[in-house]
């Protein structure tokens, strides 16, 4: 898991260099999701993952809609793991500040793509993941 977390956010102290495309990013960030979803919360460290929250919520903004799916995918596993303090760089104070945040991009992404929503829409399932996120982190509140 710390392997794929290097490949997806290379810090500036790391010889990793990305060059990939989007899609791999996309395919990297799903199977950090998939570990992180098998991974009991109190076997995660509090060092490997610090500033995960902010790296996937500044990827929301992005034009690509697989990207930005994996990225909901991650943050809602990451909230629902209840362990925000092991992703986040912030202090816990700051939690219910972190997810207004959240919730406040994914409107707007949502706003956005308006009369677009169904074209965000996985078309196999039509499933919206933002749309998606947006309603399970609301729960949280």
């Amino acid at each position: 898991m710390k392997l794929l977390w290097d490949l997806i956010n290379p810090g500036t102290d790391s010889s990793i260099e990305r060059k990939d495309s989007l899609a791999i990013l996309t395919v990297m960030i799903s199977a950090w999701s998939f570990l992180l979803f098998t991974i009991d919360g109190w076997r995660l460290s509090h060092k490997n993952w610090q500033g995960a929250i902010t790296y996937f919520s500044n990827i929301l903004d992005s034009n690509d809609e697989a990207l930005c799916a994996a990225a909901c995918e991650a943050l809602a596993l990451v909230f629902e793991s209840n362990c925000l303090e092991k992703f986040s760089s912030k202090t816990n104070d700051s939690n219910k500040e972190l997810k207004d945040n959240i919730i406040k991009q994914l409107r707007s992404r949502l706003s956005e793509t308006g009369n677009e929503r169904i074209s965000s829409q996985d078309p196999r399932t039509g499933f919206n993941s933002a749309s998606a996120t947006l309603d399970f982190l609301e729960v949280l509140i």
